[in-house]
């Protein structure tokens, strides 16, 4: 089942990339633009597949609309709003499951 939620990207001074997830309370980075997505990806399926193991509850993806970019961050260069899909069953057994 495919899985899609906002991520806040943005672009440090030393030209890193963080993401954030808002309503998750997650986050990660990487070097370049490439790197941070596919980072985002692993750091939404990671999350989203623990909660399925743990029965824990997630919370729904807010529209892109309602996100505020500077209140998650505000120490940045650019920012942008980008959905970020997975399927966390197909991603666990290439990823996470032995």
């Amino acid at each position: 089942m495919l899985s899609i939620y906002p991520a806040c990207f943005y672009k440090e001074k030393e030209g890193n990339y963080s993401v954030i997830f808002p309503v998750l309370d997650i986050a990660t980075c990487g070097d370049t633009i490439d790197e941070a997505m596919k980072m985002a990806v692993d750091c939404l399926a990671g999350y989203l597949y623990d909660a399925k193991i743990e029965k824990a509850e997630v919370l729904k993806p807010p529209k892109m609309e309602d996100i505020d970019i500077d209140a998650e961050y505000d120490e940045y260069v650019t920012a942008f709003v980008n959905m970020v899909t997975v399927d966390v069953d197909e991603y666990a057994k290439k990823h996470f499951e032995n």
